[in-house]
Formats: C-alpha cells, structure tokens, sequence
C-alpha cells in the first residue's frame, strides 16, 4: 500500500508556523537564538547584505523580529524599521543597537521596538527575554 504525500498540507503547516525573523551577522546571537526558538517555531535568519532583499519581507506568520544594527548601515536603519513595521506590523520587535544613543533608542522604539538592548550584549540576560517574548506569543495563540 502507497502512502500518498500531501504537498499542499505540509506547505500549509510551515506557513502556519510561527516564524522568528533574525537580521543578524553576529554568530554569537544567531546561536544564541537557534538554541532558544524551538518547534512549532521557525527561524529565519537574514543576513546584512540581504536586508533589501524584497523576499525577506514575504515571510508568513512572522510573529517575532530581532533586529542587530551591528552590520546595517547608519542612513539605512530608520528605512530597514520602517520595512519592518510596514511588512509585520503585528509581530513583537528586538533591537540590538550596535552602539548606545538616545536618537537610535528613539528610531527604534517610534518604529515600535518593543525591547531595546546596547552592546556589549548580556547574551545570558538576552535569552531570558526573548524567552519571555515567545512565551508571551504562545499565550496569544
């Protein structure tokens, strides 16, 4: 007997799947995050050299958005917020700003960052909230 494979459905579930969206070029914090976010999530990491990339911005159900100023250019942060709240207006935001001012804390939380953290980076502290972060997610569900 053949077991028939439903494409459609398994595209379904991974559509349905809470995603993580990470810009991040820092592998200390990408590891940090792989080892937090577990299933029925899905992480999606973007590189700096892809933030512009438009498919970024298609990813369903992105429930949560951590984004690291480190690698992202000065002039390009306000537009890379402004994407963000524009394509995932409903999803919970991280900023880690690779340097402490009160014009990017500013930025970030007008473009609705709901946590915002300096470098250096207490990954330890970090993991907590964002722990606390999808938790609070799942009891949205």
């Amino acid at each position: 007997m053949r077991r028939s494979i439903d494409v459609n459905a398994d595209l379904d579930e991974t559509r349905l799947s809470p995603s993580l969206l990470l810009f991040s070029d820092d592998e200390a914090l990408t590891g940090l995050v792989r080892g937090i976010v577990k299933p029925p999530w899905k992480l999606v990491r973007q590189l700096a050299n892809g933030f512009t990339n438009r498919e970024v911005f298609a990813q369903p159900n992105v429930r949560l958005v951590i984004l690291d100023d480190q690698a992202v250019e000065e002039s390009d942060r306000g537009w890379l917020l402004a994407q963000i709240r524009k394509h995932f207006s409903g999803a919970s935001l991280l900023y880690v700003a690779s340097l402490q001012s009160d014009d990017n804390e500013k930025r970030a939380r007008a473009n609705g960052a709901q946590y915002y953290v300096s470098r250096p980076l207490a990954l330890e502290r970090f993991g907590h909230v964002l722990e606390s972060f999808l938790q609070a997610q799942r009891v949205k569900k």
